[in-house]
């Protein structure tokens, strides 16, 4: 069984486009993608951070097919993993809220699946 969850709705390189650095005041980026989820005050800059968590599962049970076999006894042959990871899109602005860079955090490894738990 594949199970998947993505809480936020995950924000991609071509949703922000429109923002063009030394131009483009923060409240344009808000009015575009919604409030931002975190801001930081970082010595004479201002960080909007906006979270997008990908968590993914993996289970399989192998045994499921011996009940066929065995009626009476269905033994659980059960193989499973996976992982969460917080993905984050930054805004940094100048002391006057203009964006000055932006920047792409992905975390993909630690939500992919394993399926040999002893390294990739």
């Amino acid at each position: 069984m594949w199970q998947r969850l993505t809480l936020n709705q995950p924000i991609v390189e071509e949703q922000v486009d429109f923002i063009k650095k030394g131009e483009t005041p923060l409240s344009e980026v808000a009015r575009e993608l919604g409030a931002p989820d975190e801001i930081l005050n970082l010595k004479n800059r201002l960080v909007a951070r906006y979270h997008f968590i990908d968590t993914r599962y993996l289970r399989v049970d192998f045994g499921w097919g011996l009940r066929f076999v065995i009626p009476y006894y269905s033994p659980d042959l059960v193989l499973g993993g996976g992982g969460a990871a917080t993905n984050v899109f930054e805004v940094a602005c100048d002391s006057q809220f203009v964006v000055q860079e932006i920047s792409f955090a992905f975390h993909q490894n630690s939500s992919r699946f394993k399926l040999w738990p002893y390294g990739d």
